[in-house]
């Protein structure tokens, strides 16, 4: 049994080794933990990723989808752009934008 377990550990850190340079990213910067979606729990939101082979930056916003999440990659410039968006939403919206949502009443048509 005990050489199950080494092989398979093995194997675990060579798919790693594999995934690594295939992505060949690596992480500079990652946002404190966030609650999004109600989860707890929470986890950061957003990575700066380096790739080495290109010598590019890139962003990694993840969002909760179902019982997973999901990751999209932005440019810095992409980055910039929603987040000078979503400085511009907070600064119109206000304390609003920090209520939790209402649900809205369904219209009865009888």
């Amino acid at each position: 049994m005990a050489g199950d377990w080494s092989d398979l550990t093995k194997r675990v850190a060579k798919g790693i080794a594999e995934v690594r340079k295939t992505t060949g990213s690596e992480l500079v910067a990652e946002s404190m933990p966030v609650a999004l979606a109600g989860r707890v729990p929470a986890g950061p939101v957003i990575q700066h990723r380096r790739r080495r082979a290109e010598g590019t930056h890139r962003f990694v916003l993840i969002l909760p989808f179902g019982e997973g999440e999901v990751r999209v990659e932005l440019e810095p410039q992409d980055y910039a752009s929603l987040t000078r968006e979503m400085v511009r939403f907070w600064n119109e919206q206000g304390p609003e934008a920090s209520k939790p949502p209402v649900p809205q009443q369904e219209a009865s048509g009888e």
